[in-house]
């Protein structure tokens, strides 16, 4: 192990680094990761067990993308373990006969199981060490030929010919994760026999900031989705629930209004969003997270790994776009230059998306529509921009005022704001006073706290 000073802090996890020495090879040296999940960036003195859920969406998504996405490098991930202290290692670990007999049982389970179930080659690993969190045992993937993008991106985004190879990577990343289609809205769970399912309620990024920082939990661990439209209901209720508990969601009675009339017409217009042709699916897998980060590239920016594979999860299809960062903003920046920038770069990006697909199709006779269709389409309805919003921290009225409401109204006063916004709730006027309240003792606190510094 190394000095606590070498490990990699990220949103929602720690990695530890650790140096194994072989006995056999030569003393060769196998460098890795324990990542730790840390409780308090999950929501779990709020909702108990939610870094369990995590860590089994995760290791359900490393095992299902070992078996369907292997033209994607990801970290070898030799095994795992719960909050319970249950353990799993990879089958490769373990002794000739237990390996045997792991082989003979998942094909047993491979019988007597659907065919939307996945086994995988994770078996448990009974030992008397254990830790109190969930944690994974992963390889490094930082070799010598690779790095985080996010290094080089502010230096080299202007170089066509590193943005192409960039571009290719992230295209062939989002073709292999949606080349299965998926019966329903969700994430993949881990069960103890070994198993993975697609059961377990499509966690995301925003998701899990939002309810750590205290709004209501929306959508229960076990809960997937048969329709689109159910979905975006539930995300709305995420959304309300943000609203109506963070003491910092409103600055003043106008922005608040302003925020409560933004899920009214979020609401109304929703239908105009959601593709009725692809409402009931099928449904693409999604990486929620990925940003610069999290991809690891070479000098001249191929894709060589993807890492942090937490959030993706089953959405639909409409939810697939370009990277919003490609030009180094945020969804709420994107107007105006920065949106005919963006622009132009987006469309940069779909032609190679474009050329990856045609080159990844088995044939003429592929029956399925190109997502590049799917993706076209939603950015000309709209589409992106409400799903960004929905699925957003809170770029929601960003989103609302700047590429939904237009589409509608070009402007809106501050007295149709005001009307629009009794309707979100019974009793608007109080609710408002409320939250300008919770904003005030909000500024006081933390005035309070940095003057005690």
């Amino acid at each position: 192990m190394v000095d606590f000073s070498r490990c990699i802090m990220g949103s929602f996890n720690v990695c530890i680094p650790v140096c194994v020495k072989s006995t056999h090879n030569q003393g060769a040296a196998t460098r890795l990761f324990l990542r730790c999940a840390m409780p308090h960036k999950l929501a779990e003195s709020r909702s108990p067990g939610s870094v369990d859920e995590k860590t089994r969406c995760e290791v359900a998504t490393y095992a299902w993308m070992q078996r369907n996405c292997p033209d994607v490098r990801i970290p070898y991930l030799y095994g795992f373990g719960l909050s319970d202290g249950t353990q799993f290692t990879h089958e490769k670990q373990l002794p000739l006969f237990a390996f045997l007999c792991r082989v003979v049982h998942r094909a047993f389970l491979r019988l007597r199981s659907p065919s939307t179930t996945t086994c995988s080659l994770y078996a448990p690993h009974p030992s008397g060490s254990r830790l109190s969190t969930s944690y994974m045992v992963l390889e490094d993937v930082a070799f010598k030929d690779s790095q985080m993008l996010s290094n080089s991106w502010q230096t080299h985004r202007g170089d066509p010919m590193r943005r192409r190879n960039l571009y290719a990577g992230i295209a062939r990343i989002m073709l292999s994760l949606a080349r299965v289609p998926q019966p329903r809205i969700g994430s993949f769970r881990f069960h103890d026999d070994g198993t993975v399912t697609l059961s377990n309620r499509p966690l995301t990024c925003a998701m899990m900031i939002l309810e750590n920082d205290g709004a209501p939990r929306a959508i229960p661990p076990g809960r997937t989705y048969a329709t689109a439209a159910a979905y975006a209901s539930e995300l709305m209720a995420l959304q309300d629930g943000r609203l109506a508990t963070h003491p910092n969601a409103v600055f003043d009675a106008e922005s608040c209004r302003a925020e409560m009339a933004c899920r009214v017409t979020f609401r109304a217009a929703a239908h105009h969003f959601i593709d009725a042709a692809r409402c009931e699916g099928p449904f693409r897998l999604r990486m929620d997270d990925l940003h610069p980060s999290n991809i690891f590239v070479d000098d001249a920016w191929n894709v060589k790994s993807l890492v942090d594979l937490e959030w993706i999860a089953a959405q639909p299809a409409d939810m697939l776009a370009a990277p919003y960062w490609l030009t180094g903003c945020d969804p709420g920046e994107l107007e105006g230059q920065a949106l005919t920038r963006f622009d132009g770069v987006r469309r940069e990006f779909m032609q190679v998306f474009e050329d990856e697909e045609r080159r990844s199709r088995r044939g003429p006779g592929e029956e399925e529509a190109p997502l590049r269709d799917a993706i076209e389409e939603a950015w000309a309805r709209g589409a992106t921009w409400f799903w960004l919003g929905l699925g957003s921290v809170n770029a929601m009225h960003a989103m609302w005022d700047t590429h939904v409401r237009p589409r509608f109204v070009p402007f809106m006063t501050m007295a149709e704001e005001k009307d629009l916004s009794r309707l979100w709730c019974c009793e608007s006027e109080a609710f408002v006073d409320r939250k300008v309240a919770d904003y005030e003792a909000y500024c006081t606190e933390l005035k309070r706290k940095y003057d005690e510094k």
